[in-house]
């Protein structure tokens, strides 16, 4: 039985992404992580947000630690992904699964793994189990990570779908920026009807904006 041309073509992609990030050195993801963080803090909308959702990055993307230790330093609200419905086992399939902001508060810890809320979820995605959720319309910023993503805007995930149903919500109105190292830009990745476009990419490398919907401000 033939197989779906697009999904084959996406699993070649991560094949490839996976190769190239497991052969990145620690003081390379060290400096990426760096350079990303400080290009978002030089970003026009990432400096006026007052709310701002990041991922809890995992040792294989770039470290999202620097970024939220400085929006905490400048005022803002920190909300980070949970994957609901929370306390569900392993089982239960990905399309019954949504995700919801929710608080991270400041601690003064060295990274994400030693902050005393965050625990692994049952996805193996890091999250804060316990913690208030936060209106989807008042995320100014979003962070995203992806496993690929190309000129066009078009990102690629690890294949839950999770981001692209949060994208697609249609009371979410925040700048949605990928942050990941050079080696996930590809000239061109595979998109089905249900993967949703972004704003910009920032990576150690480069910053690609697209801008593919106006952001108004909040009032």
């Amino acid at each position: 039985m033939a197989g779906n041309p697009i999904q084959d073509a996406k699993a070649q992609i991560r094949r490839i992404v996976a190769e190239s990030l497991a052969i990145l050195t620690p003081s390379h993801r060290r400096a990426a992580s760096v350079t990303v963080a400080q290009r978002l803090a030089n970003l026009p909308s990432v400096r006026a947000a007052r709310t701002l959702m990041a991922f809890l990055s995992l040792p294989t993307e770039i470290d999202t630690w620097p970024t939220i230790r400085w929006a905490w330093q400048e005022g803002k609200r920190v909300t980070v992904p949970r994957i609901e419905p929370a306390g569900a086992g392993p089982d239960l399939p990905m399309t019954q699964r949504d995700m919801v902001a929710v608080i991270l508060r400041a601690a003064d810890v060295e990274g994400i793994a030693s902050h005393p809320d965050v625990r692994p979820g049952a996805l193996g995605i890091l999250e804060v189990p316990a913690a208030e959720p936060v209106p989807v319309s008042e995320i100014d910023v979003l962070l995203m990570p992806c496993q690929a993503v190309d000129r066009s805007g078009n990102r690629l995930g690890k294949g839950g779908g999770f981001f692209d149903r949060f994208l697609a919500r249609p009371d979410l109105r925040a700048e949605r920026i990928v942050v990941a190292f050079h080696e996930q830009i590809f000239d061109e990745v595979p998109v089905t009807e249900t993967d949703q476009p972004i704003d910009m990419v920032v990576t150690d490398g480069e910053v690609l904006t697209f801008k593919r919907r106006l952001v108004e401000p909040r009032p």
